[in-house]
């Protein structure tokens, strides 16, 4: 365990994501751009998408058996149901479960609207009946919201280590990178278009390819960082391993 809580641990979540981008980099560099898409994005069920499932999958028992945070048994549980809630729902959203379920409770109203329905339009449209916008905002709620109000809850705490070189810290930014870089590869194309006033059969294939890789990539790098974090705080606040000179 002293890889996870030695003085120079800090270092071993910005080693892992610089060694990440560059194993994607290659894949990306080496192969046919329709072959790395069919390969990283298949709506859940291409080889890279099944592979990353396991990682967002193992964060409920990790969470739970390898409980990362301090004080009373209330408060454990209370941020162990959190984490979970959280893993649960990156689950659902990797599988398209979401849109599986909506579509499956409000057929119509999905096929008569134009993308996806967990979009603030759809909220805000008119057309739409309270009960699908209901499971939209719950979705949001479980999924972002529960992540946001401890993102927040630990934000301070978190930004101080950070300039410590508290190793948890370095692997909670790693992963919020790692959301970032996902939120930009899947807009950049988008973005693209419109600012060149293409459609999306006029994008470059290389480009698109590109996106897709670094973004599906980054799905599993956040969930390995989530995981990593669980078994560093656990290994450094562990009544009987304790880490000296390494409290947040």
């Amino acid at each position: 365990m002293n890889i996870l809580v030695s003085k120079k641990s800090w270092l071993l979540a910005p080693l892992l994501a610089l060694a990440s981008l560059a194993v994607l980099a290659s894949v990306w560099a080496v192969m046919e751009p329709d072959a790395l898409c069919a390969a990283f994005d298949e709506h859940g069920a291409s080889f890279f998408e099944v592979l990353t499932l396991p990682f967002f999958m193992l964060i409920v028992p990790a969470v739970w058996l390898c409980c990362p945070f301090g004080g009373s048994t209330g408060r454990k549980v209370l941020l162990c149901l959190g984490v979970s809630c959280v893993a649960v729902m990156a689950v659902v959203k990797e599988m398209d479960l979401h849109v599986a379920f909506i579509t499956a409770m409000y057929p119509d109203v999905v096929e008569h609207f134009s993308g996806t329905p967990f979009k603030m339009r759809f909220l805000t449209s008119g057309d739409v009946p309270l009960g699908a916008k209901f499971v939209a905002v719950m979705y949001f709620v479980l999924f972002f919201g529960v992540f946001a109000a401890m993102l927040l809850y630990y934000a301070k705490t978190l930004f101080k280590a950070f300039f410590r070189l508290h190793p948890v810290a370095w692997t909670v930014a790693c992963m919020g990178g790692s959301g970032v870089m996902v939120q930009v590869m899947d807009r950049l194309p988008a973005w693209w278009r419109h600012s060149q006033g293409i459609c999306k059969a006029d994008v470059s294939a290389a480009f698109a390819s590109f996106c897709t890789a670094f973004e599906e990539g980054g799905e599993m790098m956040l969930a390995a960082f989530a995981l990593l974090a669980i078994l560093q705080a656990h290994a450094i606040y562990s009544p009987d391993r304790p880490a000296e000179g390494l409290d947040i």
